[in-house]
């Protein structure tokens, strides 16, 4: 009865997060001050051919993230490095806190082509640590380019850019105690293993020896495919950059390209929010305010951030689904086998 109750309620959470993801995308023109007839001209506006180019620009960012994943997943190739991406983006895009689904899919997917438990562990958190750092790196990254453009960001901005790079440094720092002082890691196990102990658990585990050989992991991992990660994760975010940028002219967004990646700056960042799938809502309200706030149309910048939402989140919905029905029908024919 407890798990059934459990399940209800995440259930009943998910819709209400799907819910209010859909109200806020709904409410964009009349946050932007538009109709929907001001929008649909601008979105009538794209030609199948700048389309296809969006499209090719999108499939190049997932290309370049599967140099992240096979990099922290040794032995992984490109074919399944892809599989995964599109099955975790697909299912954080549907469901809140769909990042912990993405990594139990990820579990099972890699467990039937012969990976064992702790290498998919160390690549689920050397990956994740790559993600976050780049998206709260952004914020620093938009406001330096807005001051070499001369263009003095109003307190607001500011104040974003500065909470991003002080979350960067503050994470950075325990990410190096916890690394490279074996101490402090071999202190944070044994506080585990206390909490453990407290629990009714029949089968106390090892915390502390786990948490130190996943360590000695990461650090490997980290130590030897550190370019690989860096230059996959960097060349996945600029492509994901040049399509915002694409968006904003095929729609006839007229703005400076600093002020452009400030806005793209902030898209990313919220996307980190759990309230609803992907922040799917709230970074595109924030983005569409945030491009108004630099000087462009209310309609081009609306149809630009929704261009872009169905790039970065929309259309990876149905490519989830289907990475996840090859997967399964190539397990099924291996157990077959």
């Amino acid at each position: 009865m407890a798990i059934e109750a459990k399940a209800g309620r995440r259930i009943v959470l998910s819709v209400i997060s799907l819910a209010l993801a859909a109200l806020l995308i709904s409410f964009l023109p009349r946050i932007a001050g538009i109709t929907w007839g001001q929008l649909y001209g601008r979105l009538a506006q794209v030609g199948w051919g700048t389309m296809a180019t969006l499209a090719a620009l999108w499939v190049a960012g997932l290309a370049a993230y599967t140099f992240v994943l096979s990099g922290s997943l040794p032995g992984l190739s490109k074919r399944r490095a892809l599989l995964i991406n599109c099955v975790g983006s697909g299912v954080s895009n549907v469901l809140p806190f769909g990042g912990a689904v993405g990594v139990a899919m990820t579990f099972a997917m890699t467990a039937t082509w012969g990976f064992k438990r702790q290498p998919v562990v160390v690549s689920t958190v050397v990956t994740g640590v790559w993600n976050m750092l780049t998206r709260f790196l952004l914020p620093a990254v938009g406001l330096a380019c807005l001051l070499g453009a001369g263009r003095v960001p109003d307190h607001r901005l500011a104040l974003a850019a500065g909470t991003g790079g002080a979350l960067l440094v503050g994470i950075a720092a325990a990410l190096s105690a916890a690394l490279y002082k074996e101490a402090f890691a071999d202190l944070l196990g044994r506080g585990l293993d206390r909490v453990a102990g407290l629990l009714p658990l029949k089968r106390k585990p090892q915390l502390r020896q786990m948490l130190l050989d996943l360590r000695h992991s990461i650090i490997d991992i980290a130590r030897s495919h550190w370019p690989r990660l860096t230059l996959g994760m960097v060349a996945y975010m600029g492509l994901q950059g040049v399509l915002f940028v694409g968006c904003l002219h095929a729609t006839g967004s007229r703005i400076a390209i600093p002020e452009a990646i400030a806005a793209f700056a902030i898209n990313r960042v919220l996307t980190t929010a759990v309230i609803t799938p992907g922040g799917s809502g709230i970074s595109e309200s924030a983005t569409v305010l945030a491009l108004i706030g630099f000087g462009v149309a209310p309609a081009a910048a609306t149809a630009s951030v929704l261009l872009f939402w169905f790039f970065a989140h929309l259309i990876e919905i149905p490519v989830g689904w289907l990475a996840w029905t090859t997967w399964s029908f190539t397990a099924r024919r291996t157990d077959a086998a």
